[in-house]
């Protein structure tokens, strides 16, 4: 079982929840498995607006796993809550030395390393409706708080039982930041959106033959047109018309009959000024879903 401590390390919360969890996997039921149960830590921000948020803590906390799994990255979170001030460069390279992380201090120092992975996963946690430090995570499946260790124990066994039933999985990385994409549009957060793209566009984005994941059930089969149309959407809400309009069209190149794509392109040429070329794409729309009109 995979469980995923989505916290700000400095919230002393964080704590307190990740001893309720230790007492609650050291006190599970025979139902789980707890020498199989896999705890994985995420990065929050209680006030990301906060120019003293730990984001370094964070970031070392990231570079744990990439550099040594999740055995690492506990190693470094048990420091981490130990320590007396997760916000002093100089006690986070202490903190990576005693969990033995001996490349940490060298990589917190990069103007490059983990920054990428952090500012994702930070927009993964606001599309996933994550908002409360500490949260777990086991699939889609969320329990807010430092709840008590039985709290804790339901949890997971009902979301083992899921599991084992089939109806906890995981989706390709891609379908994964399509629907994350998605959410985060949602929220008004477009470029947040297109930062989640940018791996996916970088890769895709010029093959017409592209097919970023396999089969998926929100999505069928996620060709480079449902790339495309997520990434219009994007640029549509953040006035990138330009851009927009690029990729609309490369998506009705694929599928010359998408008609949601028609409206949005006509929708994109209204804004740039283009009325006629508007009009044309309006009215196919139209014609081939008349909820449109």
């Amino acid at each position: 079982m995979r469980i995923e401590m989505w916290a700000d390390i400095a919230n002393p919360w964080t704590y307190v929840a990740a001893e309720r969890l230790r007492t609650a996997l050291a006190t599970a039921d025979a139902g789980i498995d707890a020498t199989a149960a896999e705890v994985v830590w995420r990065p929050l921000l209680t006030d990301p607006a906060d120019p003293e948020a730990p984001r370094d803590a964070l970031r070392l906390l990231l570079l744990a796993e990439e550099h040594g799994g999740v055995e690492l990255q506990g190693r470094v979170a048990a420091e981490l809550l130990a320590s007396h001030d997760v916000r002093d460069r100089a006690e986070l390279a202490a903190v990576a030395a005693r969990a033995g992380f001996e490349d940490g201090a060298d990589l917190l120092s990069s103007e490059t390393a983990g920054h990428t992975r952090l500012r994702e996963l930070l927009l993964i946690g606001k599309a996933r409706g994550i908002t409360i430090s500490p949260t777990l995570a086991v699939g889609d499946r969320l329990l807010e708080f430092a709840m008590s260790p039985a709290t804790i124990g339901e949890f997971l066994t009902a979301a083992d039982e899921a599991g084992e039933a089939g109806a906890v999985r995981r989706l390709p990385e891609e379908v994964e930041r399509l629907r994350w994409a998605e959410e985060l549009i949602a929220l008004s957060d477009p470029l947040g959106a297109l930062v989640l793209l940018e791996p996916l566009l970088a890769e895709h984005a010029q093959d017409p033959n592209a097919h970023p994941s396999p089969t998926a059930a929100r999505y069928g089969r996620a060709t480079r047109g449902n790339l495309m149309g997520v990434a219009a959407s994007a640029y549509f809400a953040s006035a990138q018309l330009g851009r927009a309009r690029q990729a609309l069209e490369a998506t009705l190149v694929d599928d010359p009959a998408d008609s949601y794509a028609r409206l949005m392109l006509g929708r994109t040429l209204e804004r740039q000024g283009l009325a006629d070329e508007a009009g044309t794409h309006l009215r196919m729309a139209v014609a081939m879903t008349p909820e449109y009109a």
